[in-house]
């Protein structure tokens, strides 16, 4: 090699690409992230293998037959005050059930705010002083009877 030669450096490269590939690197992540949002079912529960029903409306009749039912019961003397909450309150339960395909029947109060059902949630905790006291609680049945038609009615 003639000692007259210089040697010289590699250029190196501009902080303008690492800074590119990162952005580039950023973005990707987030179109993926929007893509999952955007394609993510909305508002539905996941309970395998369920299948809605097919005619709601004909559920929403069952249930308000069986609640004007458990109600005239009730009026006719054959259901005790505690005896009915305790039937509406399964009632209730059932229907949301069939609704929803969450089992619903056994589930405390905490247990269906944590489902987001509010509907069934506050009729549930309208019947629990007339289901859980000794004397059936001062709540009427004709009123508890009214707040599980409206959950039946209401609901969507």
């Amino acid at each position: 090699m003639p000692a007259d030669t210089t040697f010289y450096a590699p250029v190196g490269y501009s902080a303008w690409w690492p800074l590119l590939g990162v952005a580039l690197l950023i973005l990707c992540a987030a179109a993926v992230a929007w893509i999952w949002v955007a394609t993510k079912p909305a508002g539905t529960i996941g309970v395998p293998n369920f299948v809605p029903p097919r005619h709601p409306q004909g559920v929403k009749a069952k249930y308000l037959a069986l609640i004007d039912g458990l109600q005239n019961q009730h009026d006719a003397g054959h259901l005790a005050t505690r005896a009915a909450h305790s039937e509406l309150s399964l009632a209730v339960r059932t229907f949301v059930h069939e609704m929803t395909g969450l089992r619903t029947q056994r589930m405390t109060l905490t247990e269906l705010r944590e489902h987001r059902l509010p509907l069934a949630e506050e009729a549930v905790e309208l019947f629990y002083p007339g289901e859980f006291s000794r004397t059936g609680g001062d709540r009427l049945v004709s009123d508890s009877a009214q707040a599980a038609r409206n959950v039946v009615r209401e609901w969507r």
